[in-house]
């Protein structure tokens, strides 16, 4: 509860007092000047454009303009390396808004995937952002050739109408 508190605290500073002015609707990995809504969980810049995750990641998203009546789309383009398949067949995606848990999703071929989930106008209503937080298993401990646990490669995470 302590953790979700301070995540939620992280995603108010980041709107500051000027609202959600600079804050996106979508989140590039590659893009640095959004990296501040990347909460926790995201490792490095990798070859320009993406990042691994760890298995609990989460990124701060503003509501697309009438979300608060209309919900949204969460969406996710991520991928997985072959061999992380070969070895666990299938890989679940759990996601939450603010908290509120979304239908679990699963990725069972490599390459580029885009997951989407459902966000009802409820989750949204009066709020100039929102915690998009995703659980991943399994998810790769760390190993004596790479130190790091490694969920999801993501691409981009964001809210779209």
């Amino acid at each position: 509860m302590r953790r979700r508190g301070f995540v939620s605290l992280a995603a108010a500073l980041l709107t500051g007092c000027h609202g959600n002015r600079g804050m996106a609707e979508v989140v590039s990995m590659a893009d640095e000047s959004l990296a501040p809504q990347l909460l926790r969980g995201f490792h490095a810049v990798e070859q320009g454009g993406w990042r691994w995750t760890e298995s609990k990641f989460a990124v701060a998203l503003k509501p697309p303009r009438h979300a608060s009546s209309n919900g949204a789309t969460l969406e996710l383009k991520c991928s997985l390396p072959e061999t992380v398949l070969a070895r666990d067949r299938e890989v679940n995606v759990a996601a939450s808004i603010d908290g509120i848990p979304l239908p679990a999703a699963k990725i069972t071929a490599s390459g580029i995937q885009e997951l989407r989930w459902k966000v009802p106008p409820d989750a949204l209503r009066g709020k100039s952002s929102v915690t998009a937080e995703f659980a991943v298993s399994p998810f790769l401990p760390p190993s004596d050739t790479d130190r790091r646990e490694l969920g999801l490669i993501v691409h981009t995470a964001g809210l779209v109408k």
